[in-house]
C-alpha cells in the first residue's frame, strides 16, 4: 500500500508540475510573440511617418541615388529585412546578413505604403508616384521565445522533483506509515482481540488531524463492536432461555389442558351419579332432616358442576379455541331458555323475575344463540345471587334497525347489593369479584362476568355496568345481530287481530313492574287492558265491570300475591253467580306449572291457560290463543306452502343420499306420502355408483356428513366426473351455519334444507328446483289411525310429530331407530377420539345433533352441537365434559325409549 500511495503521489506531483511549466512557457511565448508583433507595428509606423515623405520627394525628382540610399536605410532598421520600390522608378534593398533568408511565411510581416506628391500648381491635389513594400521578420523574436520556454520547463521540472521528494518524505512520515499501522491492526482485529487498542507511532492518536480522527474512529468502532457482540451474546442467551421457557410453558399448557379434560371427566362422572341419585332420593319418602341433608348435597353438587363448567369454558377462551357462529334463531327461544335457567333460583328467594321485551323486535335474528344465552344466563344468575329482595328485570330494546341487521340492547337490572365505582372497574376481571368477602358470602369463581365479556367481544359487541352501592346493579350488552330474511323456523298459532281487539282483559299483579310490562305486552297484541294491584282490587274491578255490562273476557292473574292470591281470586269469582264470572282465566306464575295446576285443582278452579314468569311475547300470545274457541283461531288465508309444494312434486323421482337410518326413514315417509318416488343411497360412493347406470332422477337430496365420501365430494364428482350439471342437488344437513351454506353453493349444490326437517321448508325448497318429468295427479293420502303420543322427559313430542305432518306411527318408528342407532354413541365417540380421528368423532356428534332435533330432543341436540363444535376446534380441546353433558341426557332418553311399547307393524 505504501509504494502504491507514494508512486501515485509522485506521478501526480510531476504531472501537475509539468502542466504548470507548460502553461507558464505557453504564457511566456504568447506574451513575447505579441510584444514582437507590437514592436514591428511601431517600426512600420516610424517608416510611414519619417521615411515615406522623404522617399516620395526623391522619387518625384527622379533621383535614383537618393532613392537607393533611402531604401538601404529603411532595410537597416531593426526587424526590417527588405524594402522594394515600384512606380516611376524601381529599386530594392535587403537588410545586411539576409535576415529573412531562413524565415518562413508565418514569420514575415509586410506593409505597403502609397507614395504621392502634391501638384505644384494645385497643392491640394496629390499625384501617386509609386508604392513602397516593406518586409519585417519575427524569426529572432520567436527564437528568443523558444529559448525562454525551455529554460522555464527545465526550472519547473527541477522544482517539481524537489517538491515531490519533499512531499514523499512528509507523506511517509506523517501519513503512510500510520496508514500501514492501521491496516495491519485492522487485519489482525478479530472477535477474540477486540480488547486490544490501536497503537500508532508518535502517539498519532493525539493528533487533531484526519489521521487522529481515523484512529479514534477505528478505536470507537472496536469498542462498539465489543459492546454489540456482548449485547448479542446476552440477547441470544436470553432468547435461548426464553425458548426453553416457551417449550416448558407449552408442555405445561398441554399438560394443563389434558389434566383439565381428564379431571373434568373424572369429577363429572361421579358427580353425575351424585346429582342423579340425590334427585331420585328427594322424590322418596324422607324425614325432614333427611330431606334437608339430601337437598344440600344436591345443591352443592350443582354448584360444583357450575364451577367446573366455568373453569373449562374460561380455559377454552384463554386458549383461543372458542368461536361464534352465525345461524338464524328465535329470540323468544333464547329468552325462554334464560327464564328456565334462572326462574327457579329467583323463586327460591321470592324474587320477581320480569322480562321487558320491546314489541318491535324481529322474531328471527342471525347470530350465536348459544353464546347469547350463556351471556344472559351469567348476568341473570349474578343478579339472582346478589339480590335478596325485590325484582330482576331483563329488558331488550332495538336501538336501530335496517333490512340487514338490528342493534339490540340487553339489560339485566336487579335491586341487590350494588357496587362502588372501584368495584365496577374490576368486576370483569378473571377470578375476581367485587371484594374478597363476596366470594365467601355468595360463592362463585369470579369467572362468569369475565367469560361474558370475552364472549361479547367475540360477537363484536360491548358490555358495561352501572351500579350504586346499596341500590342495585344494571348490566348492559349491546350487540348487532343479523335479521333473517326467512320467517321463523317454527310457526306459532297466531290469533286473528280482530279477535284480540274484542277481548277486554284484566291484568292482576302486586308487583308494579311485572304488572306494567304484562299489560304493555297485552296492549301491543291489541287487547283492551285494565290493571289491578292485588286480589281484592281485582274483585272490585271485575264486579264493577260486570255491573256496567262490560265484563272482562280474559283475566291474566298472578298466583302468589299478598292478601287474596290468584287462586283464591278465581275461586271467589267462580263461587258467585254467573253475572260475576269471567270468560277465561290465565294464571301468570313464577312458580312451577305443576304446583300451580295442582293448587287450582284443589281449589276447584278451572284454568284456560298458564304462563310461567318471566312473561315473553310469544308465551303470552300462545296462552291467549289457547283461550280462544277453535273457530277464532287464525287459519292461514292461503293453502300451506308444504301442500302447494307437495302437489307440484307429485310424480317426481328423487335420489335420497343419507347414511343415517332414522333420517332416511323419516325423509322417505315424508316424500312417499307426497307421491314422490324415492331411491336410496347410503353414502356418496354408492350414489355415484348408482348414477353411473341410472340418471333418470328429477333431483337429489344429499346429506353432507357421511362416511367414505361426504356430500360435498359427491356433488363435485356429480358435476365434474359424471357431467350432470342440470340435475338439482339439494343439501340436507343439521349444520346451518353461514360458512356451511356458502360451502354448499360453492361445490355446486342448488340449495340447502336444514335438519331437523321442517315439512313446509323442505317441500317449498324442493318445489323451487325439482320439476317432475312425469307429474302425477293429486290424490288424497290415506290418514293413518292415530296413535297415542309417548310422554318422555326431554322430548317435545307434540312439536316433533307436528313437524312430520302429525304421523304418530312414523314418530314411534323414528324413536326406535334413534335408540338403535345411538345405543353405542358414547363408546364409539371415545374410540374415535382416542384414535385421534377428530373428523369421525365430529361426524358422530353431528349425526346425533340432527336426529335428536328430529325427534324433539332439543336439549340433547344443543349439547351434541357443542360436542361437535369442540371436535371442530381441535381434539385437544377439553371435549370430555361435553361428552358427559350429552351422556347425561342421552342415557335416560335411550332407556325411556326402550321401555316404550313397540309401534304396530306397518
Amino acid at each position: 500500500m505504501t509504494q502504491s500511495v507514494t508512486r501515485r503521489m509522485t506521478v501526480l506531483i510531476l504531472l501537475i508540475s509539468l502542466l504548470v511549466a507548460c502553461a507558464s512557457a505557453a504564457f511566456q511565448i504568447h506574451s513575447g510573440y505579441r510584444a514582437g508583433v507590437q514592436a514591428l507595428d511601431e517600426q512600420f509606423d516610424i517608416i510611414e511617418s519619417s521615411h515615406v515623405p522623404a522617399l516620395a520627394a526623391n522619387l518625384w525628382v527622379l533621383d535614383p541615388d537618393l532613392v537607393g540610399k533611402q531604401l538601404e536605410g529603411i532595410a537597416r532598421l531593426p526587424g526590417i529585412v527588405g524594402a522594394r520600390l515600384s512606380g516611376h522608378l524601381t529599386a530594392s534593398a535587403v537588410a545586411p546578413g539576409d535576415a529573412a533568408s531562413g524565415a518562413g511565411p508565418r514569420q514575415l510581416m509586410q506593409r505597403d505604403f502609397q507614395l504621392s506628391y502634391p501638384d505644384p500648381k494645385d497643392p491640394g491635389r496629390l499625384h501617386p508616384i509609386g508604392t513602397l513594400e516593406v518586409q519585417a521578420s519575427l524569426g529572432p523574436t520567436i527564437a528568443a521565445l523558444w529559448r525562454t520556454a525551455r529554460a522555464i520547463v527545465v526550472a519547473e521540472a527541477l522544482r517539481s522533483v524537489v517538491l515531490a521528494a519533499a512531499l514523499i518524505i512528509a507523506l511517509r512520515h506523517y501519513v503512510t506509515q500510520h496508514l500501514v499501522q492501521i491496516a495491519g491492526y485492522s487485519s489482525r482485529l478479530t472477535l477474540d482481540r477486540l480488547d486490544e487498542p490501536l497503537h500508532l507511532a508518535g502517539d498519532a492518536r493525539q493528533r487533531k488531524d484526519e489521521i487522529g480522527a481515523l484512529a479514534h474512529a477505528i478505536d470507537r468502532m472496536r469498542v462498539s463492536l465489543r459492546s454489540e457482540i456482548t449485547r448479542r451474546e446476552q440477547t441470544e442467551s436470553h432468547a435461548r432461555d426464553l425458548e426453553i421457557e416457551k417449550e416448558a410453558a407449552e408442555r405445561s399448557s398441554v399438560a394443563k389442558g389434558a389434566f383439565l379434560a381428564n379431571m373434568s371427566h373424572e369429577i363429572r362422572t361421579p358427580l353425575n351419579a351424585i346429582l342423579g341419585m340425590s334427585a331420585l332420593a328427594l322424590k322418596t319418602e324422607l324425614s325432614p332432616r333427611q330431606h334437608n341433608y339430601i337437598e344440600k348435597v344436591y345443591r352443592s353438587a350443582r354448584g360444583l358442576l357450575g364451577i367446573i363448567n366455568d373453569i373449562l369454558d374460561f380455559s377454552k377462551i384463554e386458549a383461543g379455541k372458542l368461536g361464534v357462529e352465525l345461524t338464524p334463531f328465535l329470540l323468544d327461544q333464547v329468552l325462554d331458555d334464560l327464564a328456565s335457567q334462572i326462574s327457579l333460583k329467583a323463586d327460591e328467594k321470592n324474587l320477581e323475575l320480569v322480562f321487558d321485551i320491546a314489541p318491535d323486535l324481529p322474531q328471527t335474528v342471525i347470530g350465536d344463540p348459544l353464546r347469547l344465552g350463556q351471556i344472559l344466563t351469567n348476568l341473570g344468575s349474578n343478579a339472582v345471587k346478589f339480590t335478596e329482595t325485590g325484582e330482576i328485570v331483563v329488558a331488550v330494546r332495538a336501538q336501530s334497525a335496517s333490512a340487514e341487521h338490528v342493534d339490540l340492547l340487553f339489560s339485566v337490572r336487579d335491586t341487590g347489593i350494588g357496587m362502588t365505582p372501584e368495584q365496577c372497574a374490576r368486576v370483569f376481571e378473571s377470578f375476581g369479584q367485587a371484594e374478597s368477602s363476596t366470594s365467601r358470602r355468595f360463592g362463585g369463581t369470579g369467572l362468569g362476568l369475565a367469560i361474558s365479556r370475552r364472549l361479547v367481544e367475540l360477537m363484536q359487541g360491548r358490555i358495561w355496568v352501572e351500579s350504586e352501592a346499596g341500590t342495585g346493579t344494571c348490566f348492559h350488552v349491546a350487540l348487532r345481530l343479523g335479521v333473517a330474511a326467512a320467517p321463523a323456523p317454527q310457526a306459532r298459532r297466531m290469533p286473528l287481530a280482530g279477535e284480540l281487539q274484542r277481548l277486554r282483559t284484566l291484568v292482576v299483579d302486586d308487583n308494579a313492574t311485572a304488572r306494567d310490562i304484562t299489560a304493555e305486552l297485552a296492549r301491543t297484541l291489541g287487547l283492551d287492558v285494565s290493571t289491578a294491584d292485588g286480589g281484592d282490587a281485582a274483585l272490585l274491578t271485575v264486579r264493577e265491570a260486570t255491573a256496567r255490562g262490560q265484563p272482562f273476557d280474559l283475566l291474566l292473574v298472578d298466583w302468589k300475591m299478598p292478601g287474596t292470591n290468584g287462586i283464591e281470586l278465581l275461586a271467589q269469582l267462580h263461587q258467585h253467580d254467573g253475572a260475576t264470572q269471567t270468560g277465561a282465566a290465565v294464571m301468570v306464575t313464577a312458580y312451577a306449572r305443576d304446583d300451580a295446576l295442582e293448587a287450582a285443582v284443589r281449589a276447584g278452579v278451572t284454568l284456560q291457560g298458564l304462563v310461567t314468569k318471566p312473561v315473553t311475547p310469544s308465551a303470552l300470545l300462545d296462552a291467549i290463543g289457547s283461550t280462544l274457541p277453535h273457530s277464532a283461531a287464525a287459519e292461514p288465508a292461503v293453502p300451506r306452502e308444504a301442500a302447494v309444494g307437495a302437489d307440484k312434486l307429485r310424480g317426481a323421482r328423487v335420489l335420497l343420499v343419507e347414511d343415517n337410518d332414522l333420517n332416511r326413514e323419516l325423509a322417505t315417509e315424508l316424500l312417499t306420502s307426497a307421491g314422490i318416488t324415492v331411491v336410496h343411497a347410503g353414502d356418496g360412493l354408492r350414489a355415484l355408483t348408482l348414477l353411473r347406470s341410472d340418471t333418470a332422477f328429477d333431483g337429489i337430496l344429499m346429506d353432507c356428513q357421511m362416511p367414505h365420501m361426504d356430500g360435498f365430494d359427491a356433488t363435485l364428482a356429480i358435476r365434474g366426473e359424471l357431467g350432470l350439471a342440470d340435475i338439482p342437488v339439494l343439501a340436507m344437513t343439521a349444520d346451518v351455519m353461514l360458512h356451511e351454506r356458502e360451502r354448499v353453493l360453492q361445490v355446486g349444490m342448488n340449495d340447502h334444507i336444514a335438519k331437523p326437517i321442517d315439512i313446509d321448508e323442505m317441500f317449498a325448497t324442493m318445489a323451487r328446483w325439482i320439476r317432475p318429468k312425469a307429474p302425477a295427479a293429486a290424490s288424497q293420502p290415506a290418514t293413518p289411525a292415530p296413535l297415542a303420543l309417548p310422554r318422555l322427559a326431554g322430548l317435545d313430542t307434540e312439536a316433533a310429530v307436528r313437524a312430520i305432518g302429525g304421523d304418530t306411527m312414523l314418530y314411534r318408528r323414528m324413536l326406535g331407530h334413534f335408540a338403535a342407532g345411538h345405543e353405542r354413541f358414547c363408546a364409539d365417540f371415545v374410540v374415535a377420539a382416542a384414535a385421534g380421528d377428530g373428523e369421525g368423532a365430529r361426524r358422530l356428534a353431528h349425526t346425533l345433533r340432527g336426529t335428536a332435533g328430529q325427534i324433539g330432543a332439543a336439549e340433547l341436540a344443543r349439547r351434541a352441537g357443542l360436542l361437535a363444535q369442540a371436535c371442530r376446534d381441535t381434539m385437544r380441546d377439553p371435549w370430555q365434559h361435553r361428552l358427559d353433558d350429552v351422556a347425561e341426557v342421552l342415557s335416560p332418553l335411550l332407556a325411556a325409549i326402550k321401555d316404550l311399547q313397540p309401534p304396530p307393524p306397518e
